[in-house]
């Protein structure tokens, strides 16, 4: 009786069928009994008939269901048998409908019904990779970041993942605020599978500056630099990094330490300026870090007696405005590059009155 309701696509009459039939004992040893069930379950949900709906209450149930008839069908069948080989084919086809409406929806924009769609393709071939990583990439879209990292680990248990999938379960993890400590396991694992992938290598240095090991971000921009010698990116985030070390070596009172970060620093920036003389950042923070050097020497002017002043305080002064000097055509240039910006103008207006140069500081507050 199944099989002539399901012939004329009576679904509810031929799902109660089945279910009865599967109430008999000794059923469950029947190959095509378990076949039919199968492809009962399977047309109703595939099937648009909204009265059919109370049955795909619990989606991941029926899926699972279906995809449990056609694997039962599989094994209490021989490989060569006509049922063996129209349950492989019905889950090829179970999974590939999922693929293909999952992509449809993504294209569509419409993220979540994306995501449950792709779920009949990861139930139905569970070891298969990119029903995983099409939903975890949904997820990311849809913000669902905990989906995402759930799925890009699924598939990571799987297979390597790509570069794509480590990107998107890096920003899932940013997104979900976790530790620096668990973000620099994930980047730790995507740079031992892809070792010179300069994101990598530079999310990896990022995030040790942040938990303040400078010495393992150090040796892990070495090691970079050395292999891509000529890669401006990490001869960058290099300086950034010596000018951390430079910072952080002086308020440690370490000052033979400071200095020489700022001469590797300072190395590094005019190197990448060479190729790069419109990079906004590198101006600014090598203005910022020379200018750290005039700062030390006024506020050493501060401290001075009267008796101490007069004896070499202008001298010493005039070293304070030399480091300026040094610094101002940076900060200009970053002001060229930038106009408007806040931290320029600042930075600016600092300079030129320490220098008194009261023309370009009267032509500067007029903006």
């Amino acid at each position: 009786m199944a099989t002539t309701f399901l012939n004329e696509k009576s679904y509810v009459e031929a799902k109660t069928a089945i279910d009865e039939a599967f109430e008999q004992s000794g059923i469950s040893d029947n190959p095509r009994a378990w076949f039919m069930k199968a492809r009962i379950y399977h047309e109703i949900l595939e099937s648009k008939d909204s009265s059919l709906e109370v049955f795909k209450n619990n989606p991941t149930e029926l899926i699972n269901t279906i995809v449990d008839a056609y694997n039962n069908t599989l094994s209490l069948t021989t490989r060569k048998s006509n049922l063996q080989v129209l349950a492989k084919n019905q889950i090829e086809i179970l999974w590939a409908n999922g693929i293909n409406e999952g992509t449809r929806l993504f294209q569509a924009q419409n993220f979540e019904e994306a995501i449950d769609a792709f779920l009949v393709s990861k139930i139905s071939k569970p070891t298969e990779t990119r029903a995983y990583l099409f939903t975890a990439l949904c997820a990311v879209y849809a913000s669902q970041y905990e989906v995402a990292v759930e799925n890009y680990m699924a598939a990571k248990d799987l297979d390597v993942l790509s570069k794509q999938a480590y990107d998107g379960l890096i920003i899932a993890k940013r997104n979900l605020r976790v530790s620096d400590d668990e973000l620099l396991d994930v980047v730790e694992d995507a740079r031992f599978n892809y070792p010179d992938h300069i994101p990598y290598i530079i999310e990896e240095v990022r995030t040790l500056i942040r938990l303040k090991k400078l010495e393992e971000a150090e040796s892990v921009l070495n090691t970079a630099v050395k292999r891509n010698p000529d890669n401006g990116e990490l001869i960058l985030r290099q300086a950034d990094l010596f000018d951390i070390i430079f910072k952080e070596a002086y308020n440690a009172g370490l000052p033979e330490r400071s200095e020489r970060y700022f001469e590797q620093a300072s190395m590094n920036y005019e190197r990448f300026l060479a190729s790069s003389p419109s990079n906004f950042t590198a101006n600014y923070n090598y203005a910022v870090m020379i200018n750290e050097q005039a700062n030390r020497i006024y506020v050493r002017i501060n401290l001075m007696s009267n008796e101490e002043y007069e004896m070499i305080g202008k001298e010493t002064e005039e070293t304070g405005h030399e480091w300026t000097r040094k610094a101002l055509p940076y900060m200009e240039k970053a002001w060229e590059i930038k106009p408007g910006d806040k931290k320029v103008i600042e930075a600016l207006s600092v300079f030129y009155s320490r220098l008194k140069m009261d023309e370009k500081l009267s032509a500067l507050n007029q903006n």
